[in-house]
């Protein structure tokens, strides 16, 4: 994984997104928190320690977007030194995340990358799979379908948003 340099994941005029896998910490979270309610001319809208995520909204009349951006950027930088290297990366499995729910297994999400990755071959599979013969094709195509299922059964929740 590369490391990320800026904490802003997403800015638009009145909006910035932070989001840093340090911040999953639930010290470095509350730090950073405290520090973005310091500032004036912005509110928290929306947070989750789970993710490392930070929504905070200003009027973008009163502050340019790339000053907002590099206020942020300025004041996060010591809660997000990289020098420091954090004993925890990834909250505790029971830590909630938004609207309370608890965090998504880390054997799920391997499960739905494994389905993904035999999606994948499988395809490339059908469709060489073509210039050998009917039963081939229809072989790998099953199998294809069924890692689908698999990856469609992890994602369920957010497929049909």
């Amino acid at each position: 994984m590369t490391a990320r340099t800026s904490p802003i994941a997403s800015a638009v005029p009145g909006r910035i997104r932070v989001r840093h896998p340090r911040l999953r910490r639930t010290d470095r979270f509350q730090e950073a928190l405290s520090r973005l309610e310091t500032l004036d001319a912005f509110r928290v809208t929306e947070s989750n320690p789970a993710v490392g995520s930070v929504l905070l909204s200003y009027d973008p009349d009163a502050v340019t977007p790339d000053d907002a951006r590099a206020q942020v950027a300025a004041l996060l930088s010591p809660v997000l030194d990289p020098a420091e290297t954090p004993p925890q990366e990834t909250p505790p499995q029971d830590a909630p995340a938004a609207g309370g729910k608890p965090a998504a297994p880390e054997l799920k999400w391997r499960i739905n990358r494994a389905a993904k990755i035999g999606m994948m071959g499988s395809m490339a599979a059908t469709l060489a799979a073509l210039g050998v013969g009917k039963r081939a094709h229809a072989g790998f195509g099953t199998l294809f379908v069924a890692f689908m299922l698999v990856h469609m059964t992890v994602q369920r929740k957010r497929l049909f948003q």
